[in-house]
């Protein structure tokens, strides 16, 4: 009879949305590779299959036998290298194909969490796809699977043995601290500060171009933004001069559009984070994200600096409480759960950096180099865009922070909002990071939410009596 392992508490709140919706692609998470050059099929597969030997997270399935969900490892695991051929196909077909195979819905009862799929134009033109359901996998465990699963193929492919090292923990081992926390008193203190944080207050909410329904569908989509050297300079040495880091001032930035745009005043806001922080984790692969909740408050005098400190205080007092699970906090806070977690944060922010090593890591997360290729394991590989875990909220904004510059995508559920509603609030953001770069003192409030010929538009259709209001 096969083993039943438990699951967090991140796991148990994933597999309750999986089963309200599993034909839903919203929590399926991935990483693609583009390979412009020959590709041994028979030791790709090889290493596929010492990959899921290495992680038995993928070689695993889920149930929920007498209603409790479980997690059922499997030597061999479900699955293995599936290779797709779409000759002829051109970089639009690619594309969609590519993210169509990520977004396939997952059975998690006999197919598992993952696929890995090789698409294939030619013999030397594809791109191999590494995707997983969330509840399985999170970024990092992404690309320590890409790192191993090309690692153990470059060996393999030169003849040599891909064998790939033991992992030194175990999911498992997570799931029990997590539980020894949970029922200690740190625990018991942990629940108070977040209720308190929580307590009396409501998640930020974007006006919407249409009226929320009940559950959401999981359909999204991502406007891209850059953000150029120089500004990133400009905010950098803001951020400096304020004795704060360049997140907390670009969350503070963040937040303090928030209150300009919806004129709400004490709000929540999620940020997404790692609790992969014992050495052991680090190459296990897994569910490992919390969100933390973040309550910013403003008065009509708030300045840019004033809310990066602010921020940067809630970062710290955060990040000391980020062991208590969010999925835990609905009942915490005294809220009713809800398809997903809008009862507390409806909008998330967070930012990745790309300050690894791992020359493969690094191709993929620096957006300063686009689609350069580079020798790896015998391969010629360059990134390959994957937009992913769209429709999950609202809106969740992610920063991938590079040497010079900023690329942020920000994902929408796309029931609610319009794609202009969303390009003109990133527009508003980059307006806001160039009011609070060049003057730190300057009031949230008097922020100017029009340019000059966005105002003389709305003038010209007779708009005068509320403009100075939205301007």
């Amino acid at each position: 009879m096969p083993t039943h392992h438990q699951l967090s508490h991140a796991q148990q709140a994933l597999w309750f949305l999986y089963e309200l919706a599993p034909e839903s692609s919203a929590y399926n998470t991935g990483v693609a590779l583009a390979i412009r050059s020959a590709v041994d099929l028979s030791a790709l597969d090889a290493a596929v299959a010492e990959t899921v030997r290495r992680h038995p997270m993928v070689g695993s399935t889920f149930d929920n036998p007498g209603g409790q969900p479980v997690r059922v490892p499997h030597s061999p695991g479900p699955g293995g290298l599936e290779v797709r051929e779409l000759p002829g196909l051109d970089d639009d077909g690619l594309r969609t194909a590519v993210r169509d195979a990520l977004n396939e819905p997952f059975r998690l009862r006999d197919g598992g969490g993952f696929r890995f799929v090789l698409l294939r134009r030619s013999a030397a033109d594809a791109v191999l796809l590494i995707a997983g359901h969330h509840i399985a996998t999170d970024a990092t465990s992404n690309w320590l699977l890409l790192r191993d699963l090309v690692s153990s193929y470059g060996r393999i492919a030169a003849g040599e043995d891909g064998t790939l090292e033991p992992v030194p923990g175990t999911y498992d081992d997570y799931v029990a601290k997590e539980l020894k926390l949970l029922s200690s008193p740190r625990g018991e203190r942990l629940a108070a500060h977040w209720h308190a944080v929580c307590d009396g207050a409501g998640p930020a909410e974007i006006p919407t171009d249409r009226p929320r329904s009940a559950g959401r569908t999981g359909a999204g989509a991502t406007y891209h933004l850059d953000v150029d050297a120089e500004r990133v300079a400009l905010v950098r040495e803001a951020a400096r001069d304020t004795g704060v880091t360049l997140f907390s001032y670009l969350l503070g930035t963040f937040q303090g559009l928030l209150h300009r745009y919806t004129r709400q005043n004490d709000f929540l806001v999620g940020c997404p984070t790692t609790t992969r922080l014992a050495p052991p984790m680090r190459e296990v692969v897994g569910n490992f994200i919390n969100t933390l909740v973040f309550r910013a408050g403003f008065g009509p005098g708030t300045t840019f600096r004033e809310a990066a400190k602010a921020a940067d205080e809630q970062v710290r007092t955060g990040i000391g409480g980020v062991g208590y699970p969010f999925a835990l906090l609905t009942r915490t806070a005294n809220r009713p759960r809800t398809s997903s977690g809008a009862s507390l944060c409806q909008i998330t922010f967070n930012m990745i950096g790309t300050a690894t090593p791992d020359p493969l890591m690094r191709l993929l997360l620096d957006s300063e180099r686009g689609d350069a290729a580079i020798e790896h394991a015998g391969l010629l590989v360059a990134p390959f865009e994957l937009p992913q875990a769209e429709g999950q909220l609202d809106l969740a904004v992610n920063v991938r922070q590079s040497v010079d510059t900023l690329a942020i995508d920000f994902r929408y559920d796309t029931d609610l909002f319009d794609p202009v509603t969303i390009e003109r609030f990133a527009g508003l953001f980059l307006r806001a990071l160039d009011a609070a770069a060049a003057d730190p003192d300057g009031v949230i409030a008097r922020l100017r939410l029009m340019d000059g010929t966005e105002l003389a538009r709305l003038m010209g259709f007779g708009g005068g009596e509320g403009a100075e209001d939205h301007a």
